[in-house]
């Protein structure tokens, strides 16, 4: 059975934000991230535990896109969920506070 993969508010602002900087730019570039980001949160239907764990934070994973951007998610196994939480671009920030 598949789990459900939700996408929470702060994901959806954060990468809004990262979208609109690289569409300053390159929209077409733009796109395409938004789109790779989205459809590997989308995978995570299947088999989700398949990212590593945040050390400092054992309950939440990442996993990295086009080597810079960060996601950050959370697996309910009881209600078969997995929640996107964030979205970083680790080259102008620092982890997001969670």
């Amino acid at each position: 059975m598949d789990f459900k993969v939700i996408f929470k508010d702060t994901f959806l602002e954060d990468l809004g934000r990262i979208v609109r900087l690289v569409a300053a730019h390159n929209p077409a570039a733009a796109r395409r991230l938004g789109e790779s980001i989205i459809e590997t949160c989308e995978a995570l239907r299947f088999f989700p535990e398949r990212y590593p764990k945040v050390r400092q934070r054992p309950e939440l994973r990442r996993f990295i896109v086009k080597k810079h951007f960060k996601t950050f998610y959370r697996v309910d196994h009881d209600c078969r969920r997995v929640e996107i939480l964030r979205c970083w671009d680790a080259r102008r920030e620092a982890d997001p506070v969670m």
